[in-house]
């Protein structure tokens, strides 16, 4: 009976959103960094460790173009010393973090409000931007309009930390129309085209970010193809909806009999 009612919701995921695809274990081993870092590849090669306090860094798949993906994994500083960013790259090309021409979305995470000189003010908490100029490492700190657009806080997460030792499982959705975030199973964030502003997420790769915080760990590293339809061309949600719950009932019943 459980096994018939889980190919039944498959079957009404690839209804409603497109293609169903098996997660994959990264292979991290090929990928390089950007800007500035220390990041060592753990055994295994899905596991990564960055151990320099330094200027903004990047560890991605030089030309990967990872638009239709969704990753997960798990994320931990795995020191007390600072307070600063972690995070994540989407939509991101080689050598753009230093760009004054930028066109990718961080994800970032601060533990803690912080004012430094000639930086600025930072905020703590999780939240999505859009890069645009990269040239002035103020523009990360303090998300400077203009360069490292803010676009949304996280909902609950927004001016929330994130905690020394703690690991967070996190789930990233990148599609033309959608970036949505989860941490441990929460939706945090979930920004369409729309709501950024723009004609669509751009392609590129996905990739760990790092501000000023020494001793972080991305761990258990996954991904997968999904497909989803373009936001003008989705049905009424609500015809879609009884549709497949309809058609979901219908065909549990016949796989039960």
């Amino acid at each position: 009976m459980k096994n018939n009612y889980i190919k039944a919701t498959l079957l009404c995921s690839t209804l409603l959103f497109g293609s169903v695809a098996q997660a994959a274990l990264v292979d991290l081993s090929t990928w390089e960094s950007d800007g500035q870092g220390t990041w060592t590849v753990q055994a295994g090669n899905d596991s990564v460790i960055q151990t320099v306090n330094g200027i903004p860094g990047v560890f991605f798949e030089n030309g990967n173009n990872a638009r239709g993906t969704a990753i997960s994994g798990e994320i931990t500083v795995k020191t007390a010393s600072d307070d600063d960013f972690i995070g994540f790259v989407l939509g991101y090309q080689n050598d753009e973090l230093r760009s004054a021409s930028a066109d990718y979305w961080l994800i970032d995470w601060k533990q803690n409000d912080q004012t430094f000189p000639g930086l600025g003010s930072s905020l703590d908490g999780l939240s999505l931007s859009h890069v645009v100029d990269g040239t002035a490492e103020s523009s990360f700190w303090a998300h400077t309009a203009g360069a490292v657009n803010e676009v949304a806080r996280a909902n609950n997460l927004g001016s929330t930390g994130w905690v020394d030792n703690t690991t967070y499982s996190f789930d990233i959705v990148h599609t033309p129309s959608l970036i949505q975030v989860k941490v441990d199973g929460v939706v945090e964030l979930s920004v369409s085209n729309i709501d950024a502003g723009v004609a669509e997420f751009g392609d590129g790769a996905y990739g760990f970010y790092n501000y000023s915080q020494l001793n972080v760990e991305y761990a258990g590293i996954t991904d997968r193809v999904i497909v989803q339809p373009p936001i003008s061309s989705v049905p009424e949600p609500s015809t879609l909806a009884i549709f497949a719950l309809g058609f979901a009932g219908l065909l549990t019943r016949k796989l039960t009999k």
